[in-house]
């Protein structure tokens, strides 16, 4: 690699005047060259030294590559620097990762480079085993379409998550899950460990949209928290998975109903009626048209809490809080605490929003 050679005092005004014309070597180390300092040279440095430059020496220097520092210096050396720099604005600055897997969009006017992305991707990220391109949401369920752009076709979907000390698998080419809402998941178990503390019991919880149960597990690991689940999800696929999570994670033996139908539907069932202490609503574009069919499964006598979650237009807010609280007045539950707060941004008009409601509660 060619460097240019300069004295000590002026390293920085000269590596400055190169990142200016593009001429400096991003990745590589300043060298010692005696008393003074040598600058690695990029590709577009001129083979003739142009002015001001020609004052100092350039000398061929012996030197290991740099480890990249992200995925984009993997996809240089594999696509070229060139076609790098052409196609700057299309790359992906973002990807999620659910386990051992990577998933990412990838702009059709880069499509063709799929499969070089994914390599890069998975030497950049040691612990990842394969590289999922998101195609968007399909199908009856609304679930995003995957393809499988790097690794293992032989692992298929699935991976092992450990999520707030829990172990269990979700599969994204299945059904949705999203690490983003951890906290959301351990500001329930927080919640359902008061309401047990205000019952002195162990509680019977239903969740209406279980998914492969991340909220639900560690609900099952806490000692006497819990005395029956009724987990529920319309997808079978997923259902299959939730039912092996939320028996290896049941730790305190307690009783488990599972369902794979329309949650609406789990009230014509005359045993789910009032039967509830804690009820889970997790479909966020159709939170609030669902919750009709769903409130009734808490319990009517006794304090019960509703945690769900919507997407909704920011500015719609306080007009959905009262729609909510009408809604539970009309059915004769007694609101004693109400929180419709979001929690981020969704869109530019539209947050990821929590609703809390307390019922029947004296204290």
């Amino acid at each position: 690699m060619r460097y240019l050679v300069v004295p000590s005092k002026e390293t920085e005004k000269w590596r400055a005047f190169l990142i200016s014309n593009d001429w400096l070597e991003r990745g590589y180390n300043i060298q010692k060259e005696n008393n003074e300092r040598a600058l690695p040279l990029s590709d577009f440095f001129p083979e003739i030294i142009p002015p001001p430059l020609s004052q100092f020496k350039i000398i061929e220097k012996v030197v290991s590559a740099p480890i990249p520092s992200n995925y984009l210096g993997f996809l240089e050396q594999k696509i070229s620097k060139n076609i790098l720099n052409k196609y700057n604005q299309y790359w992906p600055q973002s990807f999620d990762q659910i386990g051992e897997i990577i998933i990412i969009k990838i702009d059709e006017n880069i499509e063709k480079y799929a499969n070089e992305i994914a390599e890069a991707l998975l030497l950049q990220n040691n612990n990842s085993t394969r590289v999922f391109q998101d195609l968007g949401v399909k199908g009856d369920f609304r679930i995003r379409k995957l393809k499988l752009i790097g690794g293992s076709k032989e692992l298929g979907g699935e991976t092992k998550i450990k999520e707030n000390g829990i172990e269990f698998i979700v599969d994204p080419t299945k059904g949705y899950y999203s690490p983003r809402l951890a906290t959301e998941r351990l500001e329930t178990l927080e919640c359902a460990k008061i309401l047990k503390n205000k019952l002195g019991r162990g509680l019977n919880v239903c969740d209406a949209y279980a998914g492969f149960g991340p909220a639900l597990m560690p609900l099952l690991n806490e000692k006497g928290l819990v005395n029956l689940i009724l987990a529920n999800d319309l997808n079978p696929q997923v259902s299959l998975i939730l039912e092996k999570n939320l028996i290896k994670n049941n730790k305190e033996k307690s009783s488990i109903n599972l369902k794979c139908e329309d949650a609406q539907k789990l009230i014509l069932d005359v045993q789910n009626r009032g039967f509830y202490d804690l009820l889970l609503v997790n479909i966020p574009h159709s939170t609030l048209d669902h919750l009709p069919f769903l409130i009734e499964l808490l319990n009517l006598k006794t304090t019960a809490v509703l945690r769900a979650w919507c997407i909704i237009e920011s500015k719609n807010i306080d007009k959905i809080k009262k729609q909510i609280k009408k809604l539970f007045n009309s059915l004769n539950y007694s609101i004693s605490k109400i929180i419709v707060e979001p929690t981020r941004t969704y869109s530019p008009t539209q947050v990821y929003t929590k609703i809390e409601i307390w019922t029947n509660d004296s204290s």
